[in-house]
């Protein structure tokens, strides 16, 4: 695999499936080393990601550390560059919830999403700037999601769009706004600071049940995660920074054809969402 990230080196959190291992699969596509990122480094999903990686010829590694421990994450920078070199692309796609309602959730898992969510990715973002600072170079992709921005008055639609995102959504929030605020700071310095955030992922294939629920009930917020993907490239391939985007509008912001995993166009209109999926 070559493309326009030969020589850098990534470190992709949660990528065992989804989101994650479909960014990972982009990236080494086009050249990046991957360091994918998870509890257990044994575990069937990274050893699939990691493994269909290599098999294309691209370059990857998995590391095993458990996020919501600011011990076990204290040298994990470290410890990814070890394989392939510094980190030179972050990105940071794991997150837990439950969906509990708020007045219902235990504290100690609340304490347990907000160190995954919200202070693992902020560690992992200072332990890899200094090298990126060192070679004027670095990109850094946060991904949020649409419960950070809920609907206010009227309260409609189904409940459990609403119910059990509270806290999660604080959290995504956070995280956006520590992007945009870094993003501040780092401008100037060859390091860019952006945040996709989701709404209806399709996280399995287009043509998934999950796909033709988006689809049939609102449309226009079904996203893939082979568009998550992309999105998150032309972000790392760009000099834009402070953006907090769905990967539909990073898509169309760009004007840029949807790829697959492996490199191939997979249809040139990305944003034209119906196609996408009853094409699939």
């Amino acid at each position: 695999m070559t493309g326009s990230l030969e020589g850098r080196v990534a470190l992709v959190t949660g990528g065992r499936r989804g989101i994650g291992a479909a960014i990972a699969h982009r990236l080494a596509a086009a050249g990046a080393a991957i360091i994918i990122a998870a509890e257990g480094r044994d575990d069937a999903g990274i050893a699939k990601t990691v493994d269909s990686i290599t098999a294309l010829g691209g370059r990857a590694q998995a590391i095993a550390f458990d996020l919501a421990d600011p011990m076990a994450r204290a040298d994990a920078v470290a410890r990814a560059a070890a394989p392939f070199g510094a980190i030179d692309i972050l990105v940071n796609n794991a997150a837990i919830n439950n969906y509990a309602p708020a007045s219902a959730m235990d504290p100690a898992y609340r304490h347990r999403l907000f160190e995954v969510n919200v202070h693992g990715p902020v560690d992992l973002i200072q332990q890899v700037l200094p090298a990126m600072k060192a070679q004027g170079w670095g990109r850094i992709v946060n991904i949020s999601s649409a419960t950070a921005r809920p609907a206010g008055i009227p309260y409609s639609g189904d409940p459990a769009h609403v119910h059990g995102t509270a806290v999660y959504g604080a959290s995504k929030l956070a995280l956006e706004r520590f992007t945009r605020g870094l993003a501040a700071e780092l401008h100037g310095t060859g390091i860019t600071v952006n945040a996709i955030h989701p709404t209806a992922v399709c996280v399995t294939d287009t043509n998934s049940m999950a796909a033709r629920a988006a689809l049939a009930t609102h449309p226009e917020w079904a996203e893939t995660s082979d568009m998550m993907a992309e999105a998150a490239l032309l972000l790392i391939g760009n000099m834009l920074t402070g953006l907090v985007l769905p990967s539909r509008d990073v898509l169309f912001l760009l004007q840029a054809p949807l790829h697959a995993g492996d490199g191939r166009t997979v249809i040139g209109d990305a944003h034209h969402i119906p196609a996408l999926i009853e094409g699939a």
